[in-house]
Order: structure tokens, then sequence, then C-alpha cells
């Protein structure tokens, strides 16, 4: 599972770099981290809370990804960095 989540991570960084990044919820331009990673995991069963829990690992605790998404001053960069590095982290797992 873990490089799947790897890919699935990688995939959603690459869907914020096409289709931009948004906060505040759902958007008719961009996505947030959550939304990217439904978009390419189908939204339904083990792959997207897998790939949720993948990048939970590497954010500061208590890891609510829609707060952490959301906060002020939080950048497009810093959710794509964040997403690569849930990625490098189920690699390393796997």
């Amino acid at each position: 599972m873990s490089a799947q989540v790897a890919a699935d991570l990688r995939a959603a960084a690459e869907v914020l770099r096409r289709d931009g990044w948004t906060q505040g919820g759902l958007a008719h331009e961009g996505r947030c981290a959550i939304e990217a990673i439904w978009h390419v995991t189908d939204f339904y069963g083990e792959r997207p809370r897998a790939a949720v829990e993948g990048l939970r690992v590497v954010l500061p605790p208590p890891a609510s990804i829609i707060r952490w998404n959301d906060a002020p001053g939080r950048t497009a960069d810093e959710v794509i960095a964040a997403l690569e590095a849930g990625a490098d982290a189920a690699e390393r797992q796997a």
C-alpha cells in the first residue's frame, strides 16, 4: 500500500500544479489538498484514506489537513511540498 500512497500523493501534487490550489472549501478554480487527493483516488474506498494518512504523517499535530490547508499565510508551494514529503515518507516504508 505504501507504493500506492506515494503514487497518489505525487499525483495529487501534480493536480495542484496543473489546476491550481485554493483555500476555504470547494472552489470553482483550484483545489485544496483534500480535493486533489480525492481527485486522484476516486474519493471512495481505502485509497483516499491511506493517502490522507500518508499526508498527515508529515504535518504538525494535530493533523487536520483541512485546517492546515486553510491556515492564513499557507501557500501552494507549501501544500505541494507536503504532498511530495508524504510521498517520500511512504516510499521509505515500501
